[in-house]
């Protein structure tokens, strides 16, 4: 009798916390966010009009935050619509500034495929790391109609977001992960190459904080100590023999929990479009492979790896938009994406001919748009 009596004392607080937890959750006020001219801050054109028969905010490109909004976990809700031939339309949430957020943006243009929703941090830029967050827990499947209102529904807690669509039960995106921005501010988004979008009826609920989730180990092998320069003029450092970088400042840095660098969390990504033939449309190659695109951006990262005897050892890696990978000097490998490519998550890889000691790595990483980048672990078996 004394053990049930004592159970029950414990019970019923843990039962009272619960419930009161409970009912402050299902109590939280609703905010609705006006649509005028005071309440908004945006990095291109804004407006305010009917569409579609509602008072909408529209911009042309780029992104608008609501100003006095706090949100980290939540729900954020709105209303969007595109009418043809635009591109992205999305919605911001966590951010510290227009060019720092996360983001979830939808692309009608790519109705029914797997690139119709797309998750990315926006980091010292407007548009997202989409080249680099893809596949399982950053892009779904949905369709999309332009013309048409949307209704997004994006709930927030802790580390995971999961968006509804039209009032669907089901999440039509888990993000298990989110990159992780310190803001609170939440806004609307049509990147950095939009094309106009319109939104309506926006509004968020502040929820009590999440616990914070366990820190997953970095992936067996993961090279987790590097320096990084400036992000500086690609065109003055075309691939080929290492440069001397002895005028560089570094910084220390480490990988994100996936074991990307994500250079976009120190630097700021150049944001250009891929240079093509205007007559055939292809990308000039040429160009693009030597650094030659003006605005270009490299950044030099750095590492050393001790061996205990002169031998090779495989490394794989990969990156964002391109890279020279160098071994105590000598240039090993150079490679690039030339246009619609993601990072690579299975990797290339090269021999590194380490010497008895400390052997340094170099990795020279050039960005033109889509997320800056790389990853490189020393394989298990080599």
């Amino acid at each position: 009798m004394r053990q049930s009596t004592t159970f029950r004392a414990l019970a019923i607080p843990a039962m009272a916390a619960v419930l009161a937890a409970g009912l402050a959750r299902a109590a939280a006020a609703e905010t609705t966010i006006p649509l005028t001219a005071d309440r908004w801050t945006a990095t291109n054109t804004i407006k305010f009009e009917t569409y579609l028969g509602r008072p909408s905010l529209y911009i042309d490109k780029g992104v608008a935050l609501a100003r006095g909004t706090s949100l980290r976990d939540g729900t954020l809700e709105l209303d969007m619509a595109m009418p043809e031939g635009g591109n992205f339309m999305g919605a911001v949430f966590h951010a510290a500034s227009t060019d720092n957020s996360e983001v979830i943006w939808l692309r009608p243009r790519a109705s029914g495929t797997p690139e119709a929703v797309q998750y990315a941090p926006a980091l010292n830029s407007v548009g997202g790391a989409w080249k680099i967050y893809h596949g399982d827990g950053a892009n779904a499947v949905a369709t999309l109609p332009f013309g048409a209102w949307v209704h997004v529904k994006i709930d927030v807690s802790g580390s995971v977001a999961n968006l509804y669509l039209n009032g669907e039960a089901k999440p039509t995106l888990t993000v298990p992960a989110l990159a992780g921005v310190d803001g609170a501010s939440v806004g609307v988004w049509t990147g950095a190459f939009g094309r106009g979008a319109y939104f309506s009826n926006v509004r968020y609920t502040a929820h009590p904080p999440a616990p914070p989730a366990p820190q997953p180990p970095l992936p067996p092998g993961t090279l987790a100590d590097w320096q990084i320069s400036d992000a500086l003029d690609a065109t003055a450092y075309p691939p080929g023999a290492m440069p001397n970088l002895s005028d560089v400042r570094w910084q220390n840095v480490r990988p994100e929990t996936t074991g990307v660098v994500l250079i976009n969390r120190y630097r700021r990504s150049p944001q250009l479009s891929f240079p093509s033939d205007p007559a055939t449309g292809e990308p000039l190659v040429d160009r693009i492979m030597n650094n030659q695109v003006a605005g270009e951006k490299i950044v030099f990262a750095r590492t050393l790896i001790q061996s205990d005897r002169d031998q090779l050892r495989r490394i794989l890696f990969g990156y964002v938009n391109g890279l020279v990978v160098y071994c105590n000097g000598t240039p090993l490998y150079f490679g690039a994406d030339v246009g619609g490519g993601i990072m690579n998550p299975v990797g290339d890889g090269v021999f590194l001919p380490l010497h008895k000691g400390a052997n340094e790595i170099v990795f020279a990483v050039s960005n033109i748009t889509g997320g800056w980048g790389f990853w490189a672990r020393l394989a298990q078996f080599p």
